[in-house]
């Protein structure tokens, strides 16, 4: 009896399958995880290309110069509007929504959703002071408001992007009403935009810091959903359950849930 030779390369049609797999919807590790893959890699490379911008001295950096003129002029002279708006992404009005978000999501047994609000917030955290430390750029002079730290990225752009973001994020996993969507999805995105300028409007950041926390707070919010659930996948057996006791009541059809629980 012949005996087919043992290798290490994978058959085509093995190869395929798993392809398929990656772009299978409703089943772990597939499209869902695929387009969050991309996402993050695109994400990432706009904010290489944002580095590179600051540290070649090309167009994209030389906007900083005119930046906080031209946007402290279009929205008139008075810095209590743009200091209003930039507390919505302070530390702790951002470490008070994150507290108060998790513990409501408790309360309604949303336990996965809880865990993805403290993760992606609180490691988040850690993220954008890893990178200030690393580029070590000092903030603008002149500025409408004492700040302190390094300004590369902005910490209010990262945190608004990521904390925001999920809130919009949740919202559309969690209900299906028309209303409540449309309204995430203009308010959060007018938040995580406006805090962002507010920081160039008070000229405590460039914009390019600016542009570099959004790119690597969205990378970093993807990121986070991706890691959560591969976890929860693995956490329930990698059996592509969404239901679980205290998180979705009574168990349902596994693809209906799927799509309804968080």
């Amino acid at each position: 009896m012949t005996r087919r030779p043992v290798t290490d390369r994978p058959a085509p049609a093995a190869i395929a399958r798993f392809l398929r797999r990656r772009l299978e919807r409703g089943v772990p590790y597939g499209l869902s995880a695929t387009l969050a893959f991309v996402a993050v890699a695109l994400l990432l490379w706009g904010f290489v290309e944002v580095v590179d911008a600051v540290s070649e001295g090309d167009d994209l950096a030389r906007l900083d110069a005119r930046a906080h003129e031209v946007v402290f002029n279009a929205l008139g002279a008075d810095p209590q509007l743009g200091v209003a708006v930039t507390w919505f992404g302070n530390n702790l009005t951002l470490i008070t929504f994150v507290v108060v978000a998790t513990l409501a999501l408790v309360a309604a047994k949303r336990y996965w959703s809880a865990f993805r609000v403290a993760f992606a917030s609180g490691g988040g955290g850690l993220v954008v002071l890893g990178l200030k430390g690393l580029f070590h750029r000092a903030r603008p002079v002149d500025q409408v408001i004492p700040a302190e730290g390094y300004s590369f990225p902005s910490g209010h752009a990262f945190a608004s992007t990521v904390f925001y973001g999920m809130l919009v994020y949740l919202v559309w996993r969690l209900t299906e009403k028309a209303w409540a969507r449309a309204l995430a999805a203009v308010v959060g995105p007018l938040l995580i935009i406006s805090v962002g300028l507010s920081r160039v409007y008070l000229n405590v950041h460039f914009l390019t810091d600016v542009v570099a926390g959004w790119l690597s707070g969205a990378a970093w919010l993807v990121a986070s959903l991706l890691i959560v659930d591969l976890v929860e996948t693995r956490f329930r057996g990698g059996n592509g359950r969404r239901a679980q006791p205290g998180d979705a009541g009574p168990q349902r059809h596994p693809a209906r849930t799927a799509s309804r629980t968080a």
